[in-house]
């Protein structure tokens, strides 16, 4: 292994004093060089290069103990930004983070999606005026990241056999038609790394998305693994249901459901089942129910918590006490766990933080 040069160091011990302090808030540099394990001289170096970059400033003076009060580093959260967008069936959701991956900002906008030049300069136009409105410094911007909810592998699109079936996505037409430098990155992925984020779960868990398709992610150890997108498909496998075998999707879709119901979106739905609207009752609970039997599955395959999140998830929050029921007196053994199913706090957006949040775990992270 190629030994790492002075320069080399000297950026990875920026970034390691970086991710601590806005990881953690500030502190003195005593604290620094504690838990960084460097010299006191090394920590007095970057944090005088960093407040002249405007990344860290003085902060609180603490009580002394006798000699010199000691001070307090701060992390300029506003420093940098970073945006995130979902470009989804009928919808595009975008976010602003600041450097704590904290929302700044968060919008959606109605656009049913197309694989056209125009429908691209569509969504180049919606991150310009939303960078204009937000007064985001082109100097503080991180990078754009914007999700797709296509089936990858290995970084390129994984086309099916009947293309009728998904999206085509063109990344050159997209990136020509939003003349912004963009990343595209997975739907389903990307929220996992948000919810690992937001949530600050390290242990082990399986993420479900229910959006337009319905995918899923591993979270082993507290971090996304990195399999291909195919592998990530829930929606691919198939389900016996009377007389035919069918896709998951067409069972777990957000299309598949509001169909189903006659329903225009998920929010009329909602509406409908809570007026008793008997059509729409019925769909639901047969959606529940159905739900409750994958939720099985994957909890026998796994025996790990599972989250739910996509545009779906806000709308199960008031049946999950009984989403977890059904799963319980399905499962047949006597080992379970007081709670092993949650919705993702951060429901139809966690696509776009995710995609926002890479950016910023890349500022941070050491190279070496």
């Amino acid at each position: 292994m190629k030994a790492a040069t002075n320069s080399e160091v000297r950026l990875n011990n920026r970034k390691r004093l970086l991710k601590l302090l806005f990881t953690n808030g500030e502190m003195t540099k005593q604290d620094m060089a504690v838990r960084l394990d460097m010299s006191l001289s090394t920590v007095n170096y970057l944090t005088r290069e960093l407040i002249e970059g405007g990344l860290l400033a003085t902060g609180a003076l603490l009580d002394s103990t006798g000699g010199r009060k000691p001070v307090c580093i701060k992390p300029l959260y506003d420093a940098k930004f970073s945006i995130g967008v979902e470009v989804a069936s009928d919808v595009v959701r975008i976010i602003m983070l600041n450097l704590g991956a904290h929302i700044i900002e968060k919008e959606s906008y109605p656009l049913k999606r197309e694989n056209s030049l125009a429908y691209w300069r569509k969504i180049g136009d919606i991150i310009r005026n939303f960078g204009e409105a937000h007064s985001i410094p082109k100097d503080k911007l991180l990078d754009v990241g914007i999700t797709v909810g296509v089936t990858m592998q290995d970084e390129k699109l994984a086309v099916r056999k009947n293309k009728n079936e998904e999206f085509l996505f063109d990344a050159q037409l997209a990136r020509e038609g939003i003349q912004i430098p963009v990343h595209f990155r997975h739907s389903t992925k990307m929220a996992a790394v948000a919810q690992c984020r937001y949530s600050g779960i390290t242990s082990n868990f399986v993420y479900i998305y229910l959006g337009a398709k319905i995918s899923g992610a591993i979270i082993y150890d507290g971090k996304v693994m990195d399999f291909s997108g195919i592998n990530g498909e829930i929606g691919c496998m198939l389900t016996l249901n009377t007389p035919d075998t069918v896709w998951v999707d067409s069972i777990f879709s957000r299309n598949a459901l509001c169909s189903h119901a006659g329903c225009k979106d998920l929010k009329e739905l909602s509406q409908r089942v809570k007026s008793g609207d008997s059509k729409c009752v019925l769909v639901w609970t047969n959606y529940i129910n159905e739900l409750a039997k994958l939720i099985h599955n994957i909890y026998c395959l796994f025996g790990w918590n599972i989250v739910l999140g996509g545009s779906v998830s806000p709308y199960i929050i008031d049946d999950l006490p009984l989403l977890e029921k059904k799963v319980r007196d399905s499962y047949p053994f006597v080992e379970f766990p007081d709670k092993m199913l949650s919705v993702s706090a951060l429901g139809e957006y966690g696509s776009a933080f995710g995609a926002a949040l890479l950016s910023i775990n890349n500022f941070f992270e050491p190279a070496v």
